[in-house]
């Protein structure tokens, strides 16, 4: 049987401060339709929205059929594994990370955390949610007390890749910023995730985050939703919160697809780079119809993915074969990220739901420190043909 505390939502804010007293409750449920988790990391300045997503996560709890799970680790004291009932949230005490004061960027701790879910709160399907602040190919879930280790440590993209290597993992939902970029789905992949959708931003995440409370009552009304639909609907929900005046938007991209869409983006590349004193302008025309409104702001080194070539086709002749090949590229983009919501002024720019990095300069590439191009170098999609394809660009 579980170890659980239950703990009421008047008590969210004195649990950080003062902790909780154990209760027993039934022995596990059979196997629920979905699990819906979230690696919640707010050992940071983000503890306030992490008290309010769990608020929303309240107001509608989990049901026989949906398990709602939170690994939160905040900055006032050590990680507690909850699952979430309505009106209030039930510590998890037997999770060996549970009142420990935890580092959320090591990929250990991820690991076991979905090892835990599957084997505690076994469900058809299984969401992991990466809850903080995120940072392109850098990554996510930022710790700023590792409890004696380095001041401060994250979750890269290669680590993410090898804790949810062969895992039972469904969806990855990404709730930060910039993490919805070609490098990150494609170095999932390459490490053996098997997850068939990943939920993620190309730009900016508002403090506020996905609309759990909305996306929970959707899942509890219907939890016959697959992995599509669910990520399909997280979408739409987040758009709908964000109407006009937020500069964001949200895509779920099919991670089997995006290997499909990578080999094609190659044949294209292989082609320009063979004659890039021809295309380069085309090329440069395409990277700035691709920068978005949140370029402007911050993102500069990341343009929108499917503009770029969307671009450089419009301009190609008629049955050449870099046109050929451009077009099944853009068709292998179309089945790989089907979902994408925006709304106004995001919606100015077409954000077409994944971004790919492409600094206007090789220096700007190699030096300027916010980029990390050394960082960058390590990338998978790097290596495999993006750093040879901007390589012969900047010297075209």
């Amino acid at each position: 049987m579980k170890s659980l505390v239950r703990v009421s939502s008047v008590a969210v804010c004195a649990l950080l401060a003062f902790g909780v007293f154990a209760m027993p409750i039934a022995a596990q449920k059979p196997d629920a339709k979905w699990t819906f988790a979230i690696y919640m990391c707010s050992d940071n300045d983000l503890d306030e929205y992490g008290e309010l997503n769990n608020e929303w996560l309240m107001s509608v709890g989990s049901t026989d059929d949906v398990n709602f799970v939170v690994l939160w680790d905040s900055s006032v004291g050590p990680a507690y594994l909850y699952k979430i009932e309505k009106d209030e949230m039930v510590e998890v005490t037997d999770y060996e990370y549970d009142g420990v004061e935890t580092n959320m960027g090591d990929a250990a701790v991820l690991e076991s955390f979905v090892d835990f879910l599957n084997d505690e709160f076994p469900a058809d399907y299984l969401l992991v949610d990466l809850w903080d602040h995120g940072d392109d190919f850098r990554g996510i879930c930022f710790d700023y007390d590792t409890a004696g280790g380095d001041a401060l440590d994250y979750l890269s993209h290669q680590e993410i890749g090898d804790a949810l290597s062969g895992k039972k993992v469904d969806v990855i939902a990404a709730d930060g910023c910039g993490i919805g970029i070609v490098e990150a789905a494609y170095e999932y992949v390459y490490r053996g995730v098997t997850a068939e959708w990943f939920v993620a931003n190309e730009n900016y995440v508002p403090l506020q985050g996905f609309p759990y409370d909305v996306i929970a009552a959707d899942l509890v009304e219907t939890p016959s939703m697959t992995p599509e639909e669910l990520s399909a609907d997280i979408v739409q929900r987040y758009a709908e919160m964000y109407p006009k005046g937020w500069l964001t938007e949200l895509a779920a991209i099919n991670l089997p697809a995006t290997i499909i869409m990578v080999e094609e983006l190659w044949d294209v590349t292989e082609l320009l780079g063979a004659n890039m004193k021809l295309y380069k302008g085309l090329i440069t025309s395409g990277r700035a119809q691709a920068t978005m409104g949140w370029s402007q702001y911050g993102w500069e080194a990341y343009v929108d993915f499917p503009t770029v070539f969307e671009v450089i086709d419009a301009a190609l002749p008629a049955g050449s074969s870099v046109k050929i090949q451009t077009q099944e590229l853009l068709e292998a983009i179309e089945e790989a990220i089907p979902y994408v919501g925006a709304s106004w002024p995001a919606e100015v720019w077409d954000p077409e739901g994944i971004s790919v990095f492409f600094p206007s300069s090789a220096g700007s590439m190699k030096h300027n420190t916010l980029w990390r191009g050394e960082l960058y170098m390590t990338m998978q999609f790097a290596q495999d043909g993006w750093l040879d394809f901007l390589t012969a660009y900047y010297k075209g």
